[in-house]
């Protein structure tokens, strides 16, 4: 029995991580496009603003790029994915393609899983009852996205019974990163569907390989963009950056957050716009086990029955079982009760997981844990969150991000995606669309 997701509800009815950067200081130089953030959006609009003839500076914040995909092999000494793992919608994923034409092993999700209830697995009758309760949510969210019903899932979706909590759980705060009384469903019904594939290096690994020709300064804060003059100013911690153009590429948390100032202030509607984009929350339990004790092979899924709420919040938690083969089930928490046990600490988050896995499992589970590792997105300085959801009423958001201010400041990321955002190649496109923009008018 398959863990359900959006994606086949609405379809059916060996390298080491690369060191791809040429490190340097920030310095005060007359360049056509400064780039802040060196993540998917970053590298592909720095690349093709290179390629189409002009002069780019990419800083970064962080000591390494990419973002919300990395690759970490220090951990557990095998690929561990501490963000990004799924290349979703292989049909329109450029870095498939590029994975097979690099010799890395790529290949398709198997789509598999095991579904629990209690310590057991789910009867026949037990999963069609989830699974009708899981079409229902979706069918009617898909409903309100077709007329482009800028209102919460939480009101068009039905009352699921005993099967609500799941529903929500697995449909929205496990898969959006937000629950469904803070999803849009025109926002939701926009984004595009396809075949997930993986990266067995770790999607990490794979994306620091595609941008090893991109020279970026990284360790390097941009905390002010002047726009107000005829070009631009961009303020570092490592000094100022004057530019015919900036294109910002920093998450929405980075941007709702406050860490950039921009001065002129944003337009008004600009800053609604952050505001009505939220950061979904998303925290990454990562254990290696030296048994598979959930009945599925690796890149299988295990779901449960959710039978409890944390305010409001459905508390649970999705696995990836045996990631890649390499040991390493990823246990993810989602939407806002992932927000409330980030709040708990890492400590109260990996009890909790292995207290549910010990309901379904028993007490081999404790036996079976070698090392584990918590990853929290909603802390994490560098994003404050894990991937965008436009709050209801909030669909328009995306739309007016994409539109330049003054032929010289842009934005890019994830959460300017058309129809892929949410993912490391919409993110990519987002920077691509952008880079072509700002040659065209500069």
């Amino acid at each position: 029995m398959p863990l359900l997701s959006r994606r086949n509800v609405l379809l059916t009815g060996a390298a080491v991580l690369a060191t791809p950067m040429f490190v340097r200081r920030a310095h005060a130089a007359d360049v056509d496009v400064v780039v802040i953030g060196a993540g998917a959006a970053g590298i592909s609009a720095a690349r093709e603003l290179t390629g189409r003839g002009l002069t780019v500076t990419v800083i970064e914040a962080d000591s390494r790029i990419g973002g919300r995909v990395h690759t970490d092999t220090e951990a557990f000494g095998v690929p561990y994915d501490t963000g990004a793992h799924w290349l979703h919608y292989r049909e329109a994923n450029p870095f498939v393609d590029y994975g097979l034409r690099h010799g890395f092993d790529m290949y398709e999700s198997p789509d598999e899983g095991v579904f629990h209830v209690g310590d057991r697995l789910a009867t026949d009758e037990e999963y069609a009852a989830y699974e009708n309760a899981f079409r229902s949510a979706i069918s009617a969210m898909s409903r309100a996205g077709r007329k482009g019903l800028d209102v919460a899932a939480s009101e068009v979706v039905p009352d699921l019974g005993e099967w609500g909590l799941t529903v929500d759980l697995y449909a929205g705060a496990y898969e959006m990163a937000a629950d469904f009384d803070s999803i849009s469903c025109a926002d939701w019904y926009s984004g595009e569907d396809g075949t997930d594939w993986y990266c067995r290096e770790g999607f990490g690994t794979l994306f620091a390989h595609s941008a090893r020709d991109v020279p970026v300064t990284l360790e390097t804060a941009a905390f002010e963009v002047r726009w107000g003059g005829p070009g631009v100013e961009v303020v570092t911690d490592n000094g100022t950056i004057k530019a015919r153009a900036v294109v910002v590429t920093v998450s929405m948390g980075v941007l709702a957050n406050g860490n950039i100032k921009f001065d002129p202030p944003l337009p008004v509607k600009k800053q609604e716009a952050i505001d009505a984009l939220t950061m979904g929350h998303m925290m990454h339990v990562a254990l290696q086990l030296n048994e598979n004790f959930f009945g599925v092979g690796e890149d299988g899924y295990f779901g449960y029955k959710i039978t409890e709420e944390m305010n409001g919040a459905p508390k649970g938690f999705g696995a990836l079982v045996d990631a890649g083969g390499h040991g390493i089930t990823y246990c993810d928490l989602g939407g806002d009760f992932a927000r409330q046990m980030s709040d708990e600490g890492p400590g109260a988050t990996h009890d909790f997981v292995v207290a549910e896995l010990k309901k379904a499992f028993g007490s081999k589970v404790e036996d079976a844990i070698e090392n584990s590792d918590i990853f929290d997105w909603t802390s994490n300085p560098h994003t404050y969150g894990a991937y965008s959801s436009a709050e209801p009423g909030g669909a328009w958001s995306r739309g007016e991000l994409r539109r330049p201010e003054a032929d010289r400041l842009w934005f890019a990321g994830e959460a300017l995606s058309r129809d892929d955002w949410a993912t490391v190649a919409g993110a990519h496109k987002s920077g691509l669309v952008a880079a072509a923009d700002i040659h065209d008018t500069l």
